[in-house]
């Protein structure tokens, strides 16, 4: 269930965010076009003759839930990797705090 939510949780962000890019910032909508469409691009340009064409063509053709997958994969490797060093960052200090403390000797007398 808690990764159902996560994944809810994430595409919805995207989401919001694309509406509130599509109205307030359509620059970035432009970048983020133009930077997957590179991208893919250069990813199919790697494969030999026939193919690249073809799945450069199809990928193409679904660009839009192209660029919305994506945007959603790369935020939730964003707030993963957050949430891991937050995590990291609140265990480490967590373990300080529950050592034992070594028990301090007696005094000695200077006799």
């Amino acid at each position: 269930m808690r990764n159902h939510a996560f994944r809810i949780w994430t595409a919805c962000a995207i989401l919001a965010a694309y509406i509130y890019g599509w109205v307030y910032v359509p620059e970035l909508l432009i970048w983020w076009k133009r930077t997957t469409t590179s991208v893919i691009e250069a990813g199919c340009g790697l494969l030999p003759y026939p193919w690249n064409d073809r799945i450069e063509a199809t990928v193409g053709n679904i660009g839009l839930w192209v660029q919305i997958t994506l945007a959603i994969v790369v935020f939730r490797i964003l707030v993963w990797l957050l949430m891991s060093g937050t995590r990291h960052v609140w265990s480490a200090g967590g373990r300080r705090s529950r050592e034992p403390v070594a028990p301090r000797e007696p005094a000695r007398d200077g006799g």
